[in-house]
């Protein structure tokens, strides 16, 4: 998922900024690239708001690809992997296991994959990795990797669910980071063509 940053409307910044080699373009990217700073700082806050999970870990998969010369708009991406669905833990008991993904509906029991057989478990695993996991069928198989090597064990995978990317691909989140790049790109272009008419490099 991206969010493009542009400017537009350049008439009137164009006419102040005609006589100021490469005016023009050193006021648009310098808009941009503070405004996706500003813009990924506000993404993080609403998917933390939205969602159970901290900013640290929307920060980690988030990526700014800054405004140019050549390219006249910059972009805030994540990376697509599905996180982990044990991030988003409400509950566990010998009966079922419950999570909470968004934080404005109720929790709910974990039912796992219809393609994998029993009940969803958390387990740590040998190199000390926590994570919800699911047998993948009941055939027990001997194991090639780790401590147990030769013994026979019925293969797990872990549980994943939505991603990053998806979170802000969202309605809710992607509308809320338009408005703010819109309304950061107008203060700041103002700013910019100030500072570059007045002599100032940065």
């Amino acid at each position: 998922m991206n969010e493009f940053l542009e400017v537009k409307n350049l008439e009137k910044a164009e006419a102040m900024l005609k006589n100021i080699p490469n005016g023009i373009e050193r006021a648009i990217t310098g808009t941009i690239n503070k405004a996706l700073v500003k813009v990924k700082s506000e993404i993080k806050k609403k998917v933390s708001k939205d969602y159970n999970i901290i900013k640290k870990d929307v920060d980690k998969d988030l990526k700014i690809r800054k405004a140019t010369f050549a390219t006249l708009t910059g972009t805030i991406s994540a990376r697509y992997p599905r996180e982990p669905i044990i991030r988003f833990l409400a509950s566990s008991s010998k009966r079922n296991t419950k999570v909470k993904i968004k934080k404005t509906e109720k929790s709910k029991v974990l039912n796992g994959k219809p393609e994998y057989v029993g009940k969803p478990f958390i387990t740590i695993l040998q190199n000390g990795h926590m994570g919800i996991f699911q047998r993948k069928s009941n055939e027990r198989k001997r194991t090639s990797k780790g401590k147990n090597i030769g013994k026979k064990q019925t293969p797990i995978a872990q549980l994943y669910t939505i991603s990053i990317s998806e979170m802000i691909a969202s309605e809710s989140v992607s509308k809320y980071a338009m408005e703010q790049g819109e309304k950061y790109i107008e203060t700041i272009l103002e700013k910019e063509i100030n500072r570059i008419l007045l002599g100032y490099t940065k």
